[in-house]
């Protein structure tokens, strides 16, 4: 049976896959809880993820697309003035 929720004393380890997506480990080593940020703007990046499948389906659901490493993440570069020199 699945938990429902999962909370900090569940997780044994976490790791920033990248800017992204974080993914939680329980004791087992297995993945327990995932984190995808900046979904709704970019899409999300699935491909090299364990439990793909099942979490492409959820995205699908959810109206999100879904992103692989041909496609990018476009960045935007701010340059900004030091008030100083101003």
């Amino acid at each position: 049976m699945m938990q429902e929720t999962v909370g900090p004393e569940d997780t044994d380890d976490s790791e920033r896959l990248d800017a992204d997506r974080i993914v939680r480990y329980g004791a087992d080593g297995h993945p327990l809880m995932y984190s995808f940020l900046n979904v709704r703007r970019y899409g999300v990046r699935l491909d090299d993820l364990e439990h793909r499948a099942e979490l492409a389906a959820l995205f699908r659901e959810a109206g999100f697309q879904e992103r692989d490493w041909s496609h990018p993440i476009p960045t935007r570069i701010i340059h900004r003035r030091d008030r100083a020199d101003l």
